[in-house]
């Protein structure tokens, strides 16, 4: 094989890689936490409103714990649904962005990615690509960076 073909050989290999951006505890933070803490509260809720009254043995009425323990279910569905279940994977490559909830899948052009902003919420730092039109997953994707994402970004500065 000639010095030419094994370059050729090099970069096609190359071409078509997609590097995550995102970190791989997203997975956790996506379907670990909330599925199982969820569980963890209705269950919690389902016993403070299936069993007899007289068996809780409270100092005061019964209604007051289970619309309590409900109260707290919903916030905490609530706090999920608009943090932690907003969160998706990222990968990219040179010429498109690839986001997933783990379910569907949707590819933008870098074209489409009007900006990248960071910020930190819950000690985390989360980072948001903000798309000039509405695309599957809204205008703004947010993700949990991988420790190469800021050097990556740096490389490809052209893309946004």
């Amino acid at each position: 094989m000639s010095e030419q073909e094994n370059n050729n050989t090099i970069v096609q290999s190359t071409i078509g890689r997609t590097t995550p951006l995102s970190s791989t505890a997203t997975l956790f933070w996506r379907l670990f936490v909330p599925v199982f803490s969820t569980v963890l509260l209705t269950v919690a809720a389902l016993v403070f409103w299936l069993t007899p009254e007289e068996d809780l043995y409270l100092s005061y009425p019964a209604l007051w714990a289970r619309l309590g323990i409900s109260a707290l279910w919903l916030g905490w569905v609530y706090f999920m649904y608009r943090t932690v279940m907003q969160l998706r994977r990222v990968d990219a490559d040179d010429t498109h962005l690839y986001v997933t909830d783990y379910w569907k899948t949707a590819r933008y052009p870098w074209s489409e990615v009007e900006k990248k902003t960071e910020s930190k919420r819950l000690g985390r730092r989360i980072a948001s690509f903000h798309l000039k039109g509405a695309g599957v997953f809204g205008s703004k994707i947010s993700f949990l960076p991988a420790k190469h994402f800021s050097q990556w970004m740096s490389e490809k500065s052209n893309l946004v």
